[in-house]
């Protein structure tokens, strides 16, 4: 048994039968008769919706959550609205793990971009001792060096092997544009890199390559208060109280009004940084999804047409 090609899957009425991964668990919600499943398939860039419309279907995968599963599945559409219709699935015996339907963001990309983005923070004033908390940070052990390799998001954005360390360069980057445009925040630049690259850094432990944890009810948000509180003796021994607090606030509320609302000027401006750069990369990935060529619906702002992209 191969691995379904997820977008000649959603040709209308097309059936296919294969090995497929669920990412995070299926959602049952009520509809007008029984209830129903929804989901998304996810194979490399890749991420289709399906949806299960008979309990006994469902069942098996509502049991036994994410993971690789064998099915067959029709392609359908409602609306405009491209998805997969499950017709039967089954936790996989073709030998398929996890690892062969994930994307990774190339090792060599990610090292280069992080020194690259260094170099500019540093020659804005980003100091030695700031630097040597982030390595001594984000190499503790408790994170079993996957800050490097966990994703961002599991859907979303920079939901890749990597997406973590990608999305929070990408922050940084999007720092050292605002402190050239807004100089006087130099003042803070310590505290402003420090917050962005641990805003996150929970994810290691809310996820697990790509799939919810254990411990997932926990959120990133928790879990980077309580691995910032491991730290606390050396991030007041390299700076002082006042700054740990502003990074237990910036770990805390850099949700904005998703989450606790800022309490600090810190909290807002890395809640903004994060907003725009997981938007952005967000709608990007949503209009390379098939199905979105000619236009893409967005929570926000409904249908919107797409934009000319690079390969």
């Amino acid at each position: 048994m191969s691995i379904i090609d997820l977008k000649n899957a959603l040709v209308k009425d097309t059936v296919s039968r294969g090995s497929v991964f669920v990412s995070e668990p299926a959602q049952v919600r009520s509809g007008r008769k029984n209830d129903f499943a929804v989901g998304q398939f996810c194979d490399k860039n890749v991420q289709v919706d399906f949806k299960i419309w008979d309990e006994v279907t469902f069942l098996p995968l509502i049991k036994n959550g994410p993971g690789v599963y064998d099915t067959e599945v029709v392609g359908s559409e409602y609306n405009d609205q491209k998805y997969l219709t499950v017709r039967s699935i089954q936790p996989s015996t073709s030998g398929y793990t996890k690892a062969d339907f994930l994307d990774a963001i190339p090792d060599f990309m990610l090292e280069a971009n992080w020194r690259d983005v260094f170099s500019d923070l540093k020659q804005l004033g980003l100091s030695d001792t700031c630097m040597q908390l982030i390595n001594s940070t984000i190499e503790d052990p408790s994170l079993d060096s996957r800050f490097k390799t966990e994703g961002a998001a599991i859907r979303h954005h920079d939901n890749k092997i990597g997406g973590l360390f990608h999305h929070t360069t990408k922050m940084l980057r999007l720092l050292a544009t605002i402190i050239q445009n807004n100089p006087e925040l130099s003042a803070s630049i310590d505290l402003l890199t420090y917050g962005i690259v641990v805003h996150d850094i929970g994810k290691v432990f809310e996820y697990d390559n790509l799939t919810v944890s254990d411990t997932w009810y926990a959120s990133h948000r928790i879990r980077g208060i309580e691995l910032l509180a491991s730290l606390k003796d050396a991030i007041i021994s390299a700076f002082d109280e006042p700054f740990y607090r502003q990074v237990q606030s910036i770990i805390a509320e850099h949700h904005g009004e998703y989450g606790d609302r800022p309490n600090t000027v810190a909290a807002a401006i890395v809640h903004y940084i994060d907003l725009l750069e997981s938007q952005v990369t967000g709608i990007i990935q949503m209009q390379q999804a098939p199905g979105n060529e000619e236009r893409l619906l967005t929570r926000d702002w409904g249908y919107l047409r797409p934009l000319k992209l690079s390969e």
